[in-house]
């Protein structure tokens, strides 16, 4: 069943996956949906990796799970949205990624993200301050 998952960050494992465990004590590895972050040994991958740490440790790591679809391994591909302490204010993760220019807006899940990508290109805001950022897509097709 796709129901939403509320939990606790675990582990931070690039810029568009974590883990999280849930109040059963469930580990569940998420992906987050509509972005695609740079791949830890490309260029800007562990600024990637380190900002979407951040953003989390600054919210507690208590964060809530939207689930968009599982991918074929059955690891939950969704929207994480996570509070600072004591509040009832939720960020969207994913869409910040995108903001802060940490993920691309990925071309395979509608154009959730795609107008805040091209604010920040035109911001050259994190890897679009590079001149020509290789997408992670075009990047994995080269290192298989």
């Amino acid at each position: 069943a796709n129901k939403d998952i509320s939990g606790r960050v675990v582990d931070v494992l690039n810029g568009d996956t974590i883990i999280i465990r849930d109040a059963q004590q469930t580990e569940h590895r998420i992906y987050l949906y509509g972005i695609d972050a740079p791949e830890l040994k490309q260029i800007s991958g562990k600024e990637s990796r380190d900002y979407l740490d951040r953003l989390l440790f600054t919210r507690t790591y208590q964060v809530k799970v939207v689930i968009e679809s599982r991918a074929k391994n059955g690891n939950v591909i969704g929207t994480v949205y996570a509070a600072e302490q004591n509040s009832s204010q939720y960020a969207d993760i994913n869409g910040m990624m995108v903001m802060a220019g940490h993920a691309w807006a990925s071309r395979h899940s509608g154009k959730r993200y795609q107008a805040i990508e091209q604010i920040a290109r035109n911001r050259k805001t994190g890897l679009w301050a590079n001149p020509k950022p290789v997408p992670p897509w075009d990047w994995r097709k080269k290192h298989k």
